[in-house]
């Protein structure tokens, strides 16, 4: 940071995406601290101005998500076989 004071911190296209993320995850910044932590390094990454400050939140940034991951509920999705099994009608013999 300059002596000037301190710069703005923005939310830019990664704490949008790491926002619908977590969101998805069902894990949430207001009750985690993984997922905060998150979420204010996708803001540093989206203010950033030197590389090297990107390069290094964005380590910490997968490290908070993989955390953040580990701690939301499996979801049963199905795979592309349950898919097809769904879409397939069903022969009675």
């Amino acid at each position: 940071m300059s002596e000037s004071g301190a710069r703005r911190i923005r939310a830019g296209a990664v704490a949008k995406a790491t926002r619908a993320e977590l969101d998805d995850l069902g894990v949430s910044p207001d009750a985690n601290a993984s997922a905060a932590a998150a979420m204010r390094l996708a803001k540093i990454m989206d203010s950033a101005v030197d590389p090297k400050e990107v390069a290094a939140a964005a380590r910490e940034l997968r490290q908070a998500m993989h955390t953040a991951r580990g701690l939301a509920v499996p979801k049963d999705r199905g795979d592309k076989i349950d898919e097809l099994a769904a879409r397939r009608p069903r022969h009675s013999a």
